[in-house]
């Protein structure tokens, strides 16, 4: 009887951790998240400036972006694809925005979302995201989703 406790002893002392480890895992103590969207940042404003505010001594981290494209009462012309762009992170990355969408369509929302977010080149700075100068008729909505950390 005493080497059958010894072995369902040994055997506890073994898997125990292991479905204990499982177990911690599978739930969080903390609900916060060191990668998780703290802000967003909007604009539907023609040739403007989205800022993501720097805090010092860490970075930006972008999340995801969506753009929509809608036309106002009148069709919006068709003019040459127009880019919002950046010069906050490495490679200059830059999002193209077509025209051309019938009276009060929209074409539909183009989300982006990184597995592995967007860091920003310099830290403690602010990102900055360019919007285009609209074509007549056309407003094109732009959401930036952030963290910050080291």
């Amino acid at each position: 009887m005493r080497t059958h406790r010894r072995i369902l002893a040994l055997v506890l002392t073994l898997l125990l951790p292991s479905w204990v480890w499982a177990q911690a895992g599978a739930v969080r103590i903390d609900a916060t998240r060191n990668d998780a969207t703290t802000g967003v940042q909007h604009s539907h404003t023609s040739a403007a400036t989205i800022t993501v505010p720097g805090v010092t001594g860490q970075f930006v981290y972008v999340t995801g972006i969506e753009i929509s494209n809608c036309a106002g009462a009148a069709a919006v012309v068709a003019a040459a694809p127009t880019y919002i762009t950046t010069t906050s992170f490495t490679g200059n990355p830059q999002w193209q925005v077509g025209s051309g969408v019938a009276a009060g369509l929209c074409q539909p929302v183009h989300t982006m979302t990184f597995a592995t977010p967007l860091k920003m080149s310099t830290g403690s700075a602010s990102a900055t995201f360019v919007l285009p100068t609209f074509a007549t008729n056309q407003t094109i909505s732009v959401n930036v989703y952030y963290y910050t950390a080291p």
